[in-house]
């Protein structure tokens, strides 16, 4: 299953227990679990959406070159004096 869908099922999911607990339809003393599973349900969408962070390795930069000729000029320069 995709995480785009299944994020979209649990917000569906959390929408109608939203709108359950909204209705009036549910006891008072049901009310505070229904919100607690619409919000343990919007935070579970937002973790299916969360993608993984890769560590890339940073390589060394070759330096381009022209670095490497007026390097090579510089010490030339000084070799000269």
């Amino acid at each position: 299953m995709n995480a785009q869908n299944l994020a979209s099922i649990l917000l569906y999911m959390a929408v109608l227990f939203h709108l359950l607990g909204m209705s009036g339809w549910v006891q008072a003393k049901l009310s505070q679990p229904i919100q607690l599973a619409t919000l343990g349900l919007m935070l579970a969408a937002l973790f299916a959406l969360r993608k993984k962070k890769r560590k890339t390795r940073r390589r060394a930069r070759k330096p381009p070159a022209e670095v490497a000729v007026m390097l090579d000029r510089a010490e030339e320069g000084e070799a000269g004096k």
